[in-house]
């Protein structure tokens, strides 16, 4: 009876056990992170006398292999893309060439494989192997930046052209490199295999597949010296290089668009600025046509503001030597068909030259239009505040520039007061018959407690021009300085706010940056930042005790 009982409550035991045991959740442990490992090569990385057809390359774990044709290199490069195929855990190349007698060849894996559940990316996995008796070891690493902006590039080529005399330079133009790899996301590169010897360095952002220069409007990147590796056992590194990226700047004068945009309104654009081009009419106009030519800041674009519906049509003619020679008639009617999609309203667009309601000492208030005024017509409801006084009316504006695109405040403005103006819409119109809807402004004159100053001496090179930009929390740049010689520099009338220095090293004197140019071998013009940025408080000067040398 007693072992009766004994093995019915093991029983009941046992089915409990098992209830609580279904009751839980199994875990599937901590998320993968480790990428793939090659657990077998055929033939085995860096082996030596290779002379097969076929690259067998098998890991530790199911993976995926995405865009192969774009992200593993070659290097030297091949004439013929192999195959690169994915087969259960294995990689596998198959050569169509025969490959040059003793060379060393570097497979670069780039982004191309990954884990097939996670996703964790093996990245610049690098397979090499020699045809020849020795295994070249020697590489080199650098990073590509814009030159203009400083942003790394991603997606260049790199490549190194084996020394060969006075036409090395001349060979990114003809040939793929010898040797190759390309930039990741940060810019950086590497080249391994390589053999001891003297390389051009050579960046391209390829357009058209074929691994060499022979497109304008292809980024290049290029060292102006050439790269001797030499063996150094400890870290079979040369060096670490900076390369500035830009396209070329095509030089040649060009009209790249003539157009009536709007009623009243031609436009003419030009590839550079166009001091030498002549934009004339032969026709006769009558004075209620009333054309005003506005150039651009820059002069590479050409305004033509006149009346509408005085003329049906105008011819223009436009000349600059030999390279532009265009004769047009356009007809000033701007069709309805021509206006859909587009803004048609007839306000004027005005700014001013107010930071913060505060007008700089010694500044003039100016309204700026976006097309020339030609007249003023007061209303009664304007009014100008000065404190608690209010007038009627009792502003007076004249033209600040030739083409009436600008008019200064002529009444007399005092540094203690607070000024209020409201002008009515309908005062100002313009050669376009449009006129301004509602003006309210509210300001006073800056004073030393509302601004502040920034002091630096900079040191240039020898015989060399610094122009020094100093640019606010935007990017834009608030003022410039060109120095050629040891200077104390200021910055003066400031608003209070982060700003940055930076200075172009001006090898051809233009007051401007300079972009590079590979077929005559001169680079970007060299922008340098200033190492701290300027925290700028109201009332305060910042003085920078230390030169900013170059």
């Amino acid at each position: 009876m007693f072992g009766k009982i004994k093995y019915a409550m093991l029983f009941l035991g046992l089915i409990l056990f098992t209830r609580c045991a279904n009751m839980v959740t199994p875990t599937g442990g901590p998320k993968d992170i480790t990428p793939p490992r090659v657990t077998e090569a055929k033939p085995a990385n860096q082996s030596i006398r290779f002379d097969g057809k076929k690259i067998e390359l098998t890991f530790d774990e199911f993976i995926t292999l995405e865009n192969a044709s774009q992200n593993v290199l070659f290097s030297p490069p091949l004439k013929g893309k192999p195959d690169i195929k994915l087969s259960n855990k294995t990689v596998v190349i198959k050569l169509k060439e025969t490959l040059a007698a003793n060379t060393t060849y570097t497979i670069n894996f780039g982004n191309a494989i990954k884990d097939l559940h996670e996703g964790n990316l093996f990245k610049d996995y690098t397979y090499s192997f020699s045809t020849g008796d020795v295994l070249d070891t020697l590489s080199i690493a650098g990073k590509v930046l814009d030159a203009e902006t400083k942003k790394p590039v991603e997606d260049l080529f790199v490549g190194l052209y084996t020394h060969d005399g006075d036409s090395l330079f001349a060979q990114p133009t003809q040939r793929p490199p010898d040797h190759l790899t390309k930039t990741d996301k940060e810019g950086r590169f590497s080249l391994h295999g390589l053999p001891e010897g003297t390389f051009l360095v050579f960046a391209l952002k390829d357009m058209n597949s074929n691994l060499y220069y022979d497109m304008p409007n292809e980024m290049v990147a290029f060292l102006d010296t050439l790269v001797t590796t030499v063996t150094d056992t400890a870290s079979k590194t040369f060096s670490d290089f900076t390369l500035y990226a830009f396209t070329e700047t095509d030089t040649t004068q060009m009209l790249l668009e003539k157009k009536l945009v709007e009623d009243g309104l031609l436009r003419f654009v030009f590839r550079h600025p166009a001091y030498n081009v002549s934009v004339e009419t032969p026709d006769a106009v009558p004075d209620t046509f009333q054309l005003a030519k506005v150039w651009s800041a820059t002069h590479d674009t050409l305004w033509w503001h006149f009346t509408p519906n005085v003329l049906d049509s105008l011819r223009v003619i436009i000349h600059c030597d030999t390279l532009i020679n265009d004769s047009t008639r356009y007809s000033l009617r701007y069709r309805e068909t021509q206006q859909r999609g587009r803004n048609t309203s007839k306000s004027l667009k005005i700014s001013n030259n107010l930071k913060n309601n505060l007008l700089m000492p010694n500044d003039e208030f100016v309204l700026k239009f976006s097309e020339p005024v030609i007249g003023i017509q007061w209303h009664d409801t304007s009014t100008f505040k000065a404190n608690d006084s209010i007038w009627y009316n009792d502003m007076a504006f004249e033209q600040a520039d030739e083409y009436g695109m600008a008019y200064r405040l002529a009444t007399p403005i005092a540094d203690t007061v607070s000024y209020s103006i409201n002008i009515t819409d309908s005062v100002f119109y313009s050669i376009r018959g449009h006129t301004n809807d509602s003006l309210h402004y509210t300001f006073k004159r800056a004073t030393e407690s509302d601004i502040g100053n920034i002091f630096i001496t900079v040191v240039p090179p020898a015989n060399t021009q610094v122009v020094i930009q100093l640019t606010n929390s935007r990017g834009a740049v608030v003022d410039t300085c060109i120095i050629d010689h040891e200077r104390r520099v200021a910055f003066r009338r400031l608003l209070p706010e982060k700003y940055k220095l930076s200075a172009i090293i001006d090898e051809d004197r233009d007051g401007k940056w300079s972009n590079g140019n590979f077929h005559r071998r001169f680079l970007p013009e060299v922008v340098v930042d200033y190492k701290d940025e300027l925290d700028l408080k109201a009332g305060w000067d910042i003085d920078l005790e230390d030169a900013w040398e170059f």
